[in-house]
C-alpha cells in the first residue's frame, strides 16, 4: 500500500479542535481497515505551542525540515489571523502548497490561506462567524458562507471545527471507498455524508437565533405541525396577534416572509428524512406538509436546483441504503 503522509500546522493560538478533528479521523481508518496515513506536526520550531484553549501541542518537524507531505491541514483559531503567524507563515505556504498534492484549511485556516494567495478567484467557506470579515479583506473571493466544505482538488476549505471531520471523511472516500469512509464514520459516532452542500447549521437553528422573543417559540410550533397547511393565520393566532400586525412584524424582525420561513422549514426537514428514512417521496411529501409529491418535487427543485431522489441517491449514507440506522451527529 502506498503511503500517505498528512501534515499538520501548529501555531501559537491554534483551535486544537481543528487539528483533533480530522487527524482522529485519518487515525480511525486504522481500527476498520489498514490505513495509509502516516502523520507529521510541523511549528514553527519544536518548541510547544499553546492551542486558545491553553492545550500545550508540540510539533515533530519544523517549517525546515519537513517531509514530502500528501496533504497539508492548515487549522483555524485566533492565531491563523495574527501578524505574526501571516508574517512567518505565508512565505512557507507559498514554497509548500506548489508540492503538496492537497492543501485543506479547517474554520478560519482559511484566512491563512488567503494571505498566502492559495484562494485566489475560488468559492471558499469558513466558519460562519467569520465569513464577511474574509470576504471584505478578499474581495475576489466567492464567500459561500453556509457551505460545510468546498473542495477544489488541489485547494479545499471547510467551516467550522467539525465540518473539517467531514471534509476528512469526504477525502478518505475519495481516496480509499466509500465502504472505508462510512465504517470511520460509525467508528466516530457520526454522519457519512453530511453534504458539503448542507448549511453550517440547520434552519431551525438559524431562525431561533434571529428569534425576538414575540416568535421565540413559534419555530417549534412550526415543527411539530410541519404536516398542517400553517398559514398566516395560523401562525398569527399562535403568537396571539393579529395576522397583519403579525405578518407586517415578523417580516421585518425575520427578514422574509411567513411563507418562506414555513418552506424553508418544510425543505430542512425533508432533506433530513431522505437521508435518515427509507420513506417512499409520498410519505415525505405528506409529512412535511405538501399537497402532493408532486408540488414536493417542485419546491425541493427550486430550492436545491436537485429533485429529491437524486438528493436521496448522493447524501444518504451507506448505512441508510441497506437498512441500517444512521450514526448520531455529536
Amino acid at each position: 500500500m502506498i503511503r500517505r503522509t498528512v501534515g499538520f500546522l501548529l501555531f501559537e493560538g491554534v483551535n486544537s479542535q481543528d487539528v483533533a478533528g480530522p487527524l482522529e479521523a485519518f487515525h480511525s481508518v486504522s481500527s476498520v481497515a489498514t490505513s495509509p496515513y502516516d502523520f507529521a506536526f510541523i511549528g514553527e520550531s519544536r518548541e510547544p505551542v499553546c492551542s486558545e484553549s491553553g492545550l500545550p501541542l508540540v510539533a515533530t518537524h519544523t517549517l525546515q525540515d519537513i517531509p514530502p507531505l500528501d496533504m497539508l491541514v492548515v487549522p483555524g483559531g485566533a492565531g491563523a489571523r495574527s501578524a505574526h503567524n501571516l508574517q512567518v507563515l505565508c512565505p512557507w505556504l507559498q514554497h509548500v502548497a506548489p508540492v503538496t498534492k492537497r492543501v485543506v484549511s479547517v474554520c478560519t485556516g482559511a484566512f491563512l490561506l488567503a494571505h498566502a494567495g492559495l484562494l485566489k478567484g475560488l468559492t471558499v467557506t469558513t466558519h460562519w462567524q467569520y465569513a464577511d470579515q474574509l470576504a471584505q479583506e478578499f474581495p475576489d473571493l466567492q464567500v459561500q458562507a453556509q457551505r460545510l466544505f468546498v473542495d477544489h482538488g488541489h485547494i479545499a476549505t471547510s467551516a467550522g471545527i467539525t465540518a473539517g471531520i467531514d471534509l476528512t471523511l469526504a477525502l478518505i472516500e475519495q481516496e480509499l471507498g466509500a465502504d472505508t469512509a462510512a465504517a470511520v464514520a460509525r467508528h466516530l459516532v457520526v454522519h457519512f455524508r453530511r453534504a458539503g452542500d448542507q448549511a453550517q447549521f440547520s434552519a431551525p437553528l438559524a431562525f431561533q437565533q434571529r428569534a425576538d422573543q414575540r416568535f421565540a417559540s413559534l419555530t417549534g410550533y412550526v415543527l411539530e405541525n410541519l404536516g398542517r397547511s400553517l398559514g398566516v393565520a395560523d401562525l398569527a393566532d399562535y403568537c396571539g396577534m393579529s395576522e397583519r400586525s403579525f405578518y407586517r412584524q415578523f417580516t421585518r424582525s425575520m427578514g422574509q416572509t411567513p411563507a418562506r420561513y414555513v418552506a424553508e422549514l418544510r425543505l430542512d426537514y425533508a432533506r433530513q428524512l431522505l437521508v435518515s428514512r427509507q420513506w417512499s417521496l409520498d410519505r415525505i411529501a405528506q409529512a412535511c406538509g405538501y399537497d402532493s409529491p408532486d408540488v414536493f418535487r417542485r419546491a425541493f427543485m427550486r430550492s436545491f436546483s436537485v429533485s429529491p431522489a437524486e438528493y436521496r441517491h448522493r447524501f444518504a449514507g451507506q448505512d441508510i441504503t441497506r437498512g441500517h440506522n444512521v450514526p448520531a451527529v455529536n
